[in-house]
């Protein structure tokens, strides 16, 4: 056997330890990211009826006040790769599909950093310091299949951009190699590898443009880019990303949807109403524990950027500055932000520290040769599969003890289960971030009057359904508008009070997490 083989194959690498330690972590907290959103019942429910039915709807069947208008499934591809999940072995399906995405996402930051240069402890620390601050939003959601091909992009981007400043004259400290691929038509060479790195990320992009409607940071990814290039003067490189921003655009309407897709992402990130109505798009609150890493990276970045002695690209200034910005205006950008700014910070703080220490350069070169990039895989194929066959016959190490489960206050589990003994007749009206879980419980014997897929419903019936949980305005016409003949919603609504206050309501179940009226 070939003893380099074996030794890539079993002695572990920095980037598998982290793997590890981050798909172990990833574990201990799901039972807090399983009850933290209420989508993940929606995403399964779409998932199943997708599989169920081998068809990509364009019709809402989900709800009764929307059903039957046009619906534009921009996670259809990631909802049937979690159904597959949750149909192999339920909710701890996906936990381990969730904690499988999460420790791959920064294990291909860290190798990325290495292939660009960085020190193998570096890149660990790196990658360990954006997984804890992108904490703020790891949910069991789609948005994690997009936040890898993000990472993949932006790596693909840098490889490129280093590269090209080799060929320029310009030689810096990363290195990525690929094989030379030339072709000769007359006097012109294309250098194939010169592209590579970009060409690669097509297939990525078609996938992307199917997982999760954020693929639209793609084109914006690009044109940061570009528009790089084109401050540092770089006309060839600012026009070979234009034409790969062009490219990346074609294949993303390789959907169900065509053109309608993005049209579709664009139109709702235009609405003010629904994105300031949306938790995840609101500010970070600095009050919160979960901020101080973020605040942590802007300060670092902007004393590392600051220093006379430090020389940084336009590029990087633009990348860095835009996704700060972006995290600063909202929570869930954050996420992607510790992924740029891991990618344009470390490689330069490196650079500073074995300058200022030079002995340290050798110490990082030492243990860089000693194993290889990613190397010790087969430790994580066992440990992974030890993990999810423990789990799987029962074990519970998550913090809580609780295993993976969705619990009560965050849903209306006990609620749920008298409604399956005691189904009311009629439609109803729900709780909006329970909307999800009610799919998840009791469709298709039930449709949900809404759900968190604010961007379907649009503004009028967010609105109306506003006016309706605080029982204010025309509250009561509008339950009578959509003949809405039973209500299920958290003891502590303004919705509560008035029902219990009426007398054409009864209520039929009360616990500490749900109250059930029905019209008499």
């Amino acid at each position: 056997m070939n003893p380099n083989w074996i030794r890539r194959a079993f002695l572990p690498s920095l980037e598998i330890i982290l793997f590890l330690l981050l798909f172990w972590l990833s574990l201990w907290l799901m039972p807090d990211m399983l009850n933290s959103d209420g989508d993940l019942g929606r995403h399964l429910t779409v998932g199943n009826y997708i599989l169920d039915t081998r068809t990509i709807l364009v019709q809402d069947v989900f709800s009764h006040t929307r059903y039957g208008e046009r619906l534009v499934l921009h996670e259809w591809l990631s909802e049937v790769v979690y159904a597959l999940a949750y149909r192999a072995a339920g909710l701890n399906g996906v936990a381990w599909l969730t904690a499988l995405l999460l420790a791959s996402i920064y294990s291909v930051l860290a190798v990325g950093l290495r292939a660009l240069g960085v020190s193998a402890p570096l890149a660990f620390l790196a990658a360990l310091a954006a997984y804890f601050t992108g904490i703020i939003h790891h949910l069991p959601r789609p948005h994690l299949f997009s936040l890898l091909c993000l990472t993949l992009l932006l790596l693909a981007c840098e490889v490129y951009r280093h590269q090209e400043s080799m060929h320029a004259g310009i030689t810096p400290r990363f290195t990525f190699h690929v094989s030379r691929l030339t072709f000769d038509v007359s006097r012109f060479t294309f250098d194939v590898s010169r592209f590579l790195p970009l060409i690669l990320f097509l297939p990525v992009m078609l996938l992307w443009a199917n997982f999760n409607g954020a693929f639209v940071l793609a084109f914006l990814t690009l044109g940061m880019y570009c528009v790089g290039a084109v401050l540092e003067r770089e006309t060839r490189r600012a026009l070979v990303f234009f034409a790969f921003l062009v490219l990346a655009f074609l294949v993303s309407l390789v959907n169900p949807y065509g053109i309608g897709l993005p049209q579709h992402v664009f139109g709702f990130m235009g609405n003010r109403f629904l994105v300031d109505n949306t938790v995840e798009y609101l500010a970070p609150n600095f009050h919160a524990a979960n901020t101080w890493l973020f605040a942590a990276w802007i300060l670092f970045s902007i004393i590392l950027f600051g220093r006379n002695t430090t020389r940084v690209a336009w590029t990087s200034l633009i990348v860095l500055s835009v996704w700060t910005a972006f995290g600063l205006y909202s929570a869930r950008n954050i996420t992607n932000y510790a992924m740029v700014v891991a990618l344009v910070t470390v490689p330069v703080a490196e650079v500073w520290l074995t300058t200022r220490v030079p002995s340290l350069r050798v110490r990082f070169d030492n243990l860089n040769a000693l194993v290889p990039i990613a190397g010790g895989w087969v430790w994580g194929v066992i440990v992974v599969a030890l993990l999810m066959g423990l789990q799987a016959s029962g074990a519970k190490f998550d913090v809580r003890g609780a295993g993976n489960v969705f619990t009560a206050p965050t849903f209306p589990v006990n609620a749920v289960d008298f409604l399956q003994q005691h189904l009311p007749q009629g439609k109803m009206f729900n709780e909006y971030t329970w909307g999800g879980y009610l799919e998840y419980r009791l469709f298709p014997q039930q449709r949900v009057f809404i759900d968190g897929d604010n961007d379907f419903f649009g503004e009028a019936l967010v609105r109306e359904y506003l006016d309706v949980i605080n029982a204010r305005g025309s509250w009561e016409t509008i339950l009578e508008k959509y003949d809405v003949r039973w209500v299920i919603v958290p003891p502590q609504r303004a919705l509560t009070e008035e029902l219990a206050r009426l007398g054409n309501w009864r209520e039929v179940y009360r616990d500490e997490s749900a109250v059930v009226f029905t019209r008499k």
